[in-house]
């Protein structure tokens, strides 16, 4: 018996290592081609290692691609939207689950509803609304329609559900309002769920690609993923610079996941099973 769950043992390990390498293949194969000359990437048979290291793909996108304040832009836009978003969608899911009043499940409903709708088919009136708001080529103007959520909200009801209602009477009952409620006992409480949410609304902002492109125009104020799509010049498109920018826009990810991927299982095997 032993020895058979040693030997399944083993075997589930090879496929879980054969899985991980198919998974990483498209990673290290973007990695090689970052410092790679743009004819090595296309060379048959393909070469796996470049024989000479091309840092300079790394310095051209900063010196001459302002690479630098694309990633400021990025930055700005997906800490800025994911505080934003954790803020509100944690107000709304602490309304719904422990407040009562009149037409609560039927908005709740509707707020659930809105996950059907697809981002494309608000385009053209979000940009009408943007365009006479003035927030057309403002980062702004990407960050605000995304400080709601409707995934976020019911993420945050599921977790608040677990927050005691003698907990919350006992604080009311001692003269705190419920703004010091919120931040004094709720919010703390949450922080599993900020961790958590927080990682999948950052990465969301930071690969947010089809608003940007429709709503940001000058060269200053792209965000990295739009960066990147604007290095495409037909023929001539510098697939080697590309990867460059894709190694780099990876990277802040990979840093965040890495440092937060305790609370992030926390929150994903506590949160979603409240209530």
């Amino acid at each position: 018996m032993k020895k058979q769950h040693k030997t399944l043992s083993i075997v589930m390990l090879l496929v879980f290592l054969i899985l991980a390498a198919v998974f990483m293949f498209p990673f290290i194969w973007m990695l090689s081609s970052s410092l790679k000359d743009k004819s090595q990437i296309f060379a048959n048979p393909p070469i796996w290692i470049p024989h000479t290291l091309h840092w300079e793909n790394f310095t051209q996108l900063f010196t001459e691609r302002h690479f630098g304040a694309v990633i400021l832009n990025s930055l700005f836009t997906a800490v800025t939207g994911t505080v934003g978003a954790l803020f509100f969608c944690s107000l709304a899911g602490f309304a719904f689950a422990k407040y009562r009043f009149r037409g609560k499940n039927l908005l709740f409903g509707l707020v659930l509803a809105s996950l059907m709708i697809p981002m494309e088919s608000s385009l053209v009136p979000l940009f009408v609304i943007y365009r006479d708001l003035g927030l057309i080529d403002h980062l702004w103007g990407v960050i605000l329609p995304r400080l709601t959520s409707a995934f976020g909200i019911f993420y945050m009801r599921q977790y608040c559900m677990s927050v005691e209602n003698e907990l919350l009477e006992a604080a009311r009952m001692d003269g705190c309002s419920e703004n010091r409620i919120y931040f004094r006992i709720v919010a703390p409480i949450l922080i599993p769920a900020f961790a958590s949410l927080g990682i999948i609304f950052f990465v969301e902002e930071w690969n947010n690609f089809l608003w940007p492109t429709v709503i940001l125009r000058s060269e200053n104020n792209l965000t990295i993923a739009v960066a990147i799509r604007a290095l495409q010049s037909g023929v001539r498109t510098p697939y080697n610079l590309i990867m460059s920018g894709s190694v780099i826009s990876v990277l802040p990810m990979l840093a965040v996941i890495f440092i937060f991927q305790k609370q992030i299982f926390a929150g994903l095997t506590d949160g979603t099973l409240k209530g």
